[in-house]
């Protein structure tokens, strides 16, 4: 990792499936650490970059003139706290992103003053956001948790705890057939066969999968650290993995998982990759990189896994979810073949 010229920013060389080596830039300054479009000298770039300095300076600003009885402070104490601080990185960042969220509508407010009201105001701003909207009521709630224990608020005193949960439109995630699983591996390019056989044979999200690297493929296993929990976990390879990355691994390392063009790829443009490759598919239906994760869970339940089996590969709760559509199919292709039998 080397330094660029202008000051939080820094450079990232990285070596792409051809063998040549690449520059990407980032910007990193307090809570912020993000990708860059671009090199030095380019219109995105400067543009980019002025926009995340205008951005820290006004929350800079902000921290520096928080009154010891603002909202603002009291984010600031909870950013610097004990609780915060032992977080996961991708957590902090997550965290800081919503708290900037809350500082403009309420950081000058007294926090001892907030209601319930306006917590709700803030969060309603969101509305075409339910996740994000959620995680307004969250966040808040944690602070003052935060703030409760630490005797910085009136025993009890939360103006987000009993703030209910919207109901959000809620759309399925649609387990992938065996036969759209072949129909896809019969017709998409090669890379997108990679992302396919990692998904449905690891069973891992998106934000895992761009994190595997070849130096995490020791043939019969896999390692894998995962993004959101931590957890390090070694998962066997299915025979059908273990051949296809025997069959394309090169010798430069790096990310298993790269674009047509031997680019690394992150979550969002993963999720846009296998979108249109989806697309790009005569007679396929839409499906998403989740939808295999979920296939994986039905696959391993079908061969007669364990639910702790299962669980200790995708985790429990995804596993519930794929049951649930599996047993639906089950079901429906049971009624559908006694109607057959009792019509013939």
């Amino acid at each position: 990792m080397a330094k660029a010229d202008l000051p939080y920013t820094y450079k990232v060389r990285r070596k792409l499936a051809s063998g040549k080596w690449k520059d990407y830039y980032r910007f990193r300054r307090d809570g912020t650490d993000a990708a860059l479009p671009g090199a030095p000298g380019e219109a995105a770039f400067h543009e980019a970059y002025a926009e995340f300095m205008a951005r820290e300076d006004r929350i800079a600003e902000e921290k520096a003139e928080a009154p010891r009885e603002s909202f603002n402070w009291l984010l600031d104490q909870y950013l610097e706290s004990m609780e915060f601080r032992i977080l996961a990185d991708a957590t902090q960042t997550d965290y800081r992103r919503t708290i900037d969220r809350l500082r403009g509508p309420l950081g000058v407010e007294r926090y001892d003053c907030i209601t319930r009201g306006a917590v709700k105001a803030v969060r309603d701003v969101y509305a075409d956001q339910p996740r994000t909207a959620h995680k307004i009521k969250q966040m808040v709630s944690r602070v003052y948790s935060w703030a409760d224990e630490s005797d910085l608020v009136d025993e009890g005193f939360n103006p987000a705890a009993k703030l209910k949960k919207p109901k959000a439109k809620v759309t399925p995630i649609t387990i992938w057939s065996q036969e759209e699983i072949d129909l896809m591996l019969s017709k998409c390019e090669p890379f997108i066969e990679t992302v396919i056989l990692l998904a449905l044979y690891t069973g891992q999200r998106r934000t895992d999968l761009v994190r595997m690297e070849w130096k995490d493929y020791q043939g019969r296993m896999i390692r894998v650290r995962q993004n959101k929990t931590g957890e390090p976990l070694m998962i066997p390879c299915h025979k059908a993995l273990r051949t296809h990355l025997d069959k394309i691994r090169t010798r430069f390392g790096g990310p298993i998982v790269r674009a047509k063009d031997g680019k690394a790829l992150n979550a969002n443009a993963l999720s846009s990759a296998m979108n249109r490759a989806v697309a790009a598919i005569d007679n396929m239906p839409h499906r998403t990189l989740h939808g295999l994760r979920y296939a994986s869970a039905g696959a391993m339940e079908e061969a007669g896994c364990t639910v702790t089996q299962v669980s200790s590969i995708i985790g429990h709760r995804t596993y519930q979810m794929a049951i649930k559509y599996m047993s639906q199919r089950r079901d429906a292709e049971a009624a559908i073949e006694r109607l057959e039998k009792s019509a013939g």
